[in-house]
């Protein structure tokens, strides 16, 4: 019997998000006839780590992660960089990629810092924002502008960074 010609062929997947699903650090949770292919991490169990330390999401597009992953530096783009902590953080930047809220920038991918609890109970005590669940800061200019002192914390590796969740639909 021939092939239907409506079957879809799977999203194509970006180099590394092939490279992350060989070895096994994501798996692919996509349900049959979706209509994007969808990669997922558990988050980092919070209690294994030092008190010291505390987990944060962001979600991205795919030039701002291009731009992480190549650099170890999120880029000065975006005016507001949201942020959010801990499992409510992350339900929260997952909704962007569900379609349960909208972003022009069509982000792809959330990304998981694990961080300095200080550094980030500070940019928290500078600027907040409650959001759908949880507590945002924006690292950008129009918000708590505490951006270079991130990237300072990423390149000097006290911040380091995986990706927990990506969304790869079909293109044109």
């Amino acid at each position: 019997m021939p092939k239907s010609k409506n079957k879809r062929k799977k999203p194509k997947l970006l180099a590394h998000e092939s490279a992350l699903l060989d070895d096994e650090e994501l798996s692919d949770v996509t349900h049959p006839n979706a209509s994007s292919r969808w990669l997922y991490a558990a988050s980092t169990d919070e209690t294994t780590l030092d008190k010291a330390r505390i987990l944060i999401y962001r979600h991205m597009a795919d030039k701002e992660f291009e731009h992480l992953m190549t650099h170890n530096q999120l880029p000065d783009t975006q005016p507001y960089q949201t942020i959010t902590r801990s499992q409510d953080g992350r339900t929260y930047c997952e909704s962007y990629l569900r379609s349960n809220k909208f972003v022009d920038t069509s982000p792809t991918t959330v990304v998981e810092f694990n961080c300095s609890k200080t550094m980030i109970d500070g940019f928290y005590d500078i600027q907040r924002k409650p959001e759908d669940g949880c507590l945002s800061h924006g690292l950008g200019h129009k918000a708590g502008k505490t951006l270079f002192v991130f990237n300072g914390a990423l390149g000097e590796g006290d911040s380091t960074w995986r990706i927990v969740l990506v969304k790869r639909g079909f293109r044109g």
